[in-house]
């Protein structure tokens, strides 16, 4: 295999953004995947039955092979950028012989991050699931089901279309965060496995990061082409262009609160391609506090409006309600560099007396602020005090983001290896990492060495002496 990752063609790309999931079939050695499937049996009857869980990874280390793979490294980098991240969170799916169906369902977001009114997620993909099979996986044997184009949808629903992600052993799945999927019955007489692990991007796209020929999105009559063309602009690092005729605003404002989420997206990113002329009916739209609807759609379309929305966005974290201050800086972090004046009320909005405007604030600053060190010193400083596990965690991944710019935090980082939250700890590690210096990875191994686990507590076992004939 070669070393030099195999990067995604924009067709690939233009897939994942619009279906929301890519199928790949890596090629391993002869006997590559019965042994990672004979180490998760072990695996589970050395723990009596129990699943692994995050644990995953050191039980059976040769997973990394998988995830190292020039074909699928080359997915993770052309999606998420070069340098994604490997997030804690990993688990076995395991399906024996008999068992059932499971519904559609969204992945819990307490892994990645929370949501503003616990429905707003972010349609940009800085957050990435991978799923691999290491045996044959053929539809009778319930391999997990994903419903293409859910991914930018917040309702769960259970009919439609269900592709199988089914395929020979090492097949691995790349889906969107939220797309929507579950677990088909199996109906053979074999213990399916599926490991599953989370990326997370790290860097805001500038720049197309795979094999990029032609900016021209391949459109369609789909409702949610809007939404689309956005992204791909998103990952493009190119900002959208604002329509300069006189078309009126007040229909589309008015799709906001329709009942079908499709329509009211595209009204969404619609209305965001009139730019400044559409901010005031879209901030109206997010002071909304009896309907969830216009304020979690209305946020979407300023991907498409732009730094030129930053200063009502502002004005807006400073309303008197948490909830609507918590929606104005989530749509900030969400825009990320191109909120990047939104940086010093960012940095003075971790000090506010409500959790989530905090943890909402300490995650917008890692892709609001990432080229600069502006924000290091405050968030080092939440990073050790605030009594969150929430606030605390978004701000070791905000610090992980910020990279060599956050080398002032160095000594609460190395501290943060020993909070009582894995997360926190683990992205802590990851900034050591990303920030490189050496004092950075002294400190990291100073702790990481304190941390290791004797799988032979006792010691060694000795050697017995050879018996003279």
């Amino acid at each position: 295999m070669a070393d030099k990752p195999v990067l995604l063609t924009d067709e690939q790309m233009q897939q994942f953004i619009r279906d929301g999931y890519l199928i790949l079939h890596p090629d391993f050695p002869e006997g590559f995947h019965e042994k990672v499937y004979k180490r998760i049996d072990e695996s589970f009857e050395k723990h009596s039955g129990r699943n692994p869980g995050n644990n995953l990874l050191p039980a059976v280390p040769e997973l990394q092979d998988v995830w190292d793979h020039p074909i699928v490294h080359g997915a993770f980098s052309s999606i998420l950028g070069p340098d994604y991240y490997l997030h804690l969170h990993r688990h076995v799916h395991e399906s024996r012989p008999g068992s059932d169906a499971r519904t559609m369902h969204k992945d819990s977001l307490h892994n990645s991050r929370f949501c503003a009114d616990q429905n707003r997620r972010h349609h940009h993909c800085r957050w990435m699931m991978a799923m691999y099979y290491p045996q044959d996986t053929p539809r009778e044997m319930g391999p997990t089901s994903v419903t293409p184009r859910s991914q930018y949808i917040t309702a769960r629903d259970q009919e439609g279309e269900h592709l199988f992600t089914s395929g020979p052993a090492g097949t691995v799945a790349l889906i969107h965060y939220d797309i929507l999927h579950k677990k088909e019955a199996n109906y053979t007489d074999i213990t399916r496995h599926m490991v599953k692990f989370l990326f997370t991007r790290m860097t805001e796209p500038t720049e197309p990061t795979w094999d990029h020929s032609d900016e021209t999105w391949i459109t369609s009559d789909d409702p949610q082409e809007p939404t689309w063309q956005a992204m791909w602009n998103w990952h493009l690092g190119k900002a959208p262009e604002h329509a300069t005729n006189g078309a009126s605003i007040e229909p589309l404002i008015g799709q906001l609160t329709n009942p079908d989420e499709t329509a009211a997206l595209n009204a969404s990113y619609t209305l965001g391609l009139q730019g400044e002329k559409a901010v005031p009916a879209m901030i109206n739209a997010l002071k909304d506090t009896e309907d969830e609807n216009p304020p979690r759609n209305a946020g979407y379309g300023f991907t498409n409006i732009g730094e030129v929305a930053v200063p009502a966005l502002l004005d807006l974290a400073r309303n008197p309600n948490p909830k609507i201050r918590m929606r104005a800086v989530d749509v900030l972090g969400d825009l990320g560099l191109r909120a990047k004046s939104a940086t010093p009320d960012l940095i003075a909005l971790l000090q506010d007396t409500n959790e989530d405007v905090r943890a909402h604030a300490a995650e917008s600053l890692g892709t609001t602020s990432q080229n600069t060190s502006e924000a290091t010193r405050p968030l080092a400083d939440i990073l050790s005090t605030d009594e969150s596990d929430f606030v605390r965690r978004n701000a070791a991944l905000s610090l992980a983001r910020l990279g060599i710019y956050a080398e002032e935090a160095i000594p609460e980082l190395a501290d943060a290896m020993r909070d009582g939250n894995h997360y926190v700890r683990g992205f802590a590690v990851h900034g050591l990492y990303r920030i490189g210096t050496p004092e950075a990875l002294r400190a990291a191994m100073h702790r990481l060495q304190a941390l290791r686990w004797d799988s032979e507590p006792r010691g060694q076992t000795q050697r017995r002496p050879k018996k003279v004939a």
